[in-house]
């Protein structure tokens, strides 16, 4: 099963890098494991361009920070694209998010995972220029490396 694991965000406001510093740390557990079945990339853009990365894999791992206020900081949640109800990209006229930029890729017939599964994590501060993480949102980092690692190495069992 070919997969993808993205990490997503900018990796110069504060906590809206996670997903890029969760992905660096599964590419380095994952290095020399000989995984060719796995590809993990960083995206700084959603939408379209995601929609584009995800072309031709049959499952994805997504990793985000997610503003809710629903929650506190750090949490993290295992989401499918179904529970997404807006994100910061559907503001732009540009772009789109991710569950419409999935509709029109199936729409198209672009080949795209038949398995997405988004980690979320809680985000503190996402407005402030800086590279380093809130303290709550990077104690939640090795939780979430450690449970999408897992993932990946339960579904190679298969």
């Amino acid at each position: 099963m070919r997969t993808i694991v993205i990490g997503l965000g900018n990796p110069l406001l504060s906590d809206d890098s996670v997903g890029i510093k969760a992905v660096r740390a599964v590419r380095e557990l994952l290095d020399g494991q000989n995984r060719g079945d796995i590809d993990v990339i960083e995206l700084y853009a959603g939408g379209i361009r995601l929609m584009d990365a995800l072309r031709g894999y049959d499952r994805a791992v997504l990793i985000d920070a997610m503003v809710t206020g629903t929650v506190e900081p750090g949490t993290v949640r295992r989401l499918s694209p179904s529970d997404l109800l807006s994100t910061k990209n559907s503001l732009s006229v540009h772009d789109m998010d991710l569950p419409t930029a999935l509709e029109l890729g199936r729409m198209l017939g672009i080949p795209l995972p038949s398995e997405i599964v988004i980690w979320g994590i809680e985000a503190k501060e996402v407005e402030t220029f800086g590279e380093e993480l809130t303290e709550e949102v990077a104690g939640a980092l090795p939780r979430v490396v450690d449970r999408i690692c897992g993932e990946l190495d339960t579904n190679a069992a298969q």
